[in-house]
Order: structure tokens, then C-alpha cells, then sequence
């Protein structure tokens, strides 16, 4: 469902008056308060509430393209530009207009390599802590290109577009993983309970693009 909101429990827990997102202009309850699952990428003064699915990150790792039908019209766009950061207006979740709706998704088989990796707090019906999908395009032991989706760690589906810059023309090893995981989080802000995501979000990094370039095809 690329459409699931977010599972922070003072958006869901209407007992909770300070939430941006329900009610905008109240504030936000998570800034101060417990706030271990939530965000350190694309966050803003207003909202720290993480996107929470899976299947969106895979979606950008492999360029797909979203229909969106509405009552006049049919358009088309990169997935990647569905979902819109909190900025001022945390309310305003996705690029959708009034009476609009997503009729199909199209992916471009260009990928050869591609792996969705997932860390979380129990291996089954569990959110993720931080995720990652990869695709890579190798030829003749360098990258030719690549997308690096993340998940559980930002507001929206992320794609690190520094990261994947830095992929592109090198020959893989360990040390160039390291470096795109760190450009991966560059602008990450960790709060009071969420740091670990950073440190952890990069391993999550560094191993799904090693597990990329080790897959059999």
C-alpha cells in the first residue's frame, strides 16, 4: 500500500492535540517526546513522522513510473515524485489532487541487480528500523548506474540521490560502500531517541549494495 500513512502513535492517537499533521498548526508531540521510530531524513520543524511501507522504496530503486487518473485527465510521473516532504505543510502528504487516483505502475526492466534489505525490531509483522533497495547496472566490474531507495528512516520514500551519484563509474569495493552509505545520511538529524537509525541505516546501506554485486544473474 503506497498510499499507508504514518504509524507515529501522536498522529494515530487523537488524545494527542499537538500534531501537524492531524491538525495543523498545533505542533509536534514527537519532537520532545518518545520518538525512536521516527525520522532523521526529511524532516522538518513541523513533522518527524516516518513513512512506514516497504514497498515504495522498491518502487524508486526500480524507476518505476505511477498512472494517476483523475476526473478529466490521465497523467504520469516518476513514483519517486508522489510523496512530498513535511516542510510547513505536513498535512499534504503526496502530489494527489482532489478526485485523483493511482490506476497503474509501470518499471522499466533495466535493473540486472536489485535487492530490497530490512531491519527491524522481529523478523516478521514488524515495521522497518531502516531499510534499503538497490539497483545496479554493472558493466565490465564498474557502475554504469544506480538508485539507492531508503525506508523507515524519512518522512517519505527516500531516494538518496548523493549516494547513488557516488556509485556511478566506480569499481565496487568496500571502502566506496562505506563512503555512499555515508553520503546517504549526510543530512540526516537524529532527536533524542532516534540517533541509532544513522549508524544503523548505513550498515543497511553497505550491505544490500554488497549483496547487489555479489547476486547471481
Amino acid at each position: 500500500n503506497v498510499m499507508q500513512r504514518t504509524r507515529c502513535s501522536y498522529f494515530r492517537d487523537v488524545s494527542y492535540e499537538n500534531c501537524n499533521k492531524r491538525n495543523p498548526g498545533s505542533g509536534c508531540a514527537a519532537m520532545d517526546g518518545v520518538n525512536r521510530m521516527h525520522a532523521v531524513l526529511g524532516t522538518s520543524d513541523q513533522c518527524i513522522a516516518t513513512y512506514p511501507g516497504d514497498f515504495a522504496q522498491a518502487l524508486i530503486a526500480l524507476d518505476a513510473m505511477v498512472e494517476i487518473t483523475g476526473r478529466s485527465r490521465t497523467r504520469n510521473m516518476p513514483f519517486a515524485e508522489l510523496h512530498k516532504a513535511p516542510g510547513n505543510t505536513p498535512d499534504i502528504e503526496t502530489t494527489l489532487q482532489p478526485g485523483e487516483l493511482i490506476s497503474a505502475f509501470s518499471i522499466p526492466g533495466r535493473w540486472p541487480r536489485s535487492v530490497y534489505l530490512k531491519a527491524r525490531d522481529r523478523q516478521s509483522y514488524e515495521f522497518a528500523l531502516s531499510s534499503a533497495a538497490v539497483a545496479l547496472d554493472i558493466q565490465d566490474g564498474a557502475v554504469r548506474d544506480a538508485r539507492v531507495a531508503l525506508g523507515g528512516v524519512a518522512t517519505v520514500p527516500w531516494r538518496a540521490r548523493e549516494a547513488e551519484a557516488l556509485l556511478k563509474g566506480q569499481k565496487f569495493d568496500d571502502g566506496l560502500a562505506q563512503r555512499v552509505a555515508d553520503a546517504a545520511f549526510a543530512d540526516a538529524r537524529g532527536r533524542r531517541h532516534n540517533s541509532f537509525k544513522i549508524a544503523l541505516g548505513k550498515r543497511v546501506v553497505a550491505r544490500a549494495l554488497q549483496q547487489a554485486v555479489t547476486m547471481e544473474i
